[in-house]
This record gives structure tokens, sequence and C-alpha cells, in this order.
């Protein structure tokens, strides 16, 4: 969803004081409106940048390159199977004729 209506801003990673791990981070980002908001996003982004939600602005989404190669993958999977499933009957009808020829 945050995809379709979200709103990139550029946005400040922080470590994330109320938290153990050494990984986890708070961004801050200013909305469109002037709004001033801290949020916890799942994952850090490589860039500079997230992607808030208009309507709740505590969503945020942090794109990340790891996100994209797995898009990338799946996709790349996709294609690959059924390319090979729609050209097993041309491979079947080939040696077919070719055994027929013979």
């Amino acid at each position: 969803m945050l995809w379709r209506r979200g709103i990139t801003v550029h946005a400040t990673y922080e470590a994330d004081p109320d938290s153990e791990g050494t990984h986890d981070c708070v961004v801050r980002f200013r909305t469109l409106d002037g709004q001033e908001v801290t949020a916890r996003p799942a994952l850090r982004g490589r860039r500079d940048e997230v992607r808030y939600d208009p309507q709740d602005p505590s969503r945020v989404l942090a794109p990340t390159r790891v996100a994209w190669l797995g898009v990338a993958l799946a996709a790349f999977a996709l294609t690959g199977l059924w390319g090979i499933a729609l050209s097993i009957p041309a491979i079947v009808w080939l040696a077919e004729l070719l055994g027929s020829a013979s």
C-alpha cells in the first residue's frame, strides 16, 4: 500500500536509544505539511529517504537495495519457469517429428 500512495521524503537515521540492538534505528522526517515525525522502520534503508503513508505518517517504509534484489530475483525465476513450461510441448513435438523421420 505504501508503494502506491506513499510519499517519499528526505529523512535522517539515528540509533534507537530505547533499543538494545546495534542495528535498530529511528528515522526523523517532515511530512509535506510540515509535521515532524519520528518513526521506527522495520529495515534501515541505504538512502536517506523514506516513504510514509499520508493518512498515518507513523507508517514508514525504508527502501532497501536488498528488497529490490528479491523482487528482481523472483521475477527472473517466474519468467524462467514459464519459459521452461511453455517450451516443453515444442520439445516433445520436435522429438516426435525427428523420431518419425528416421
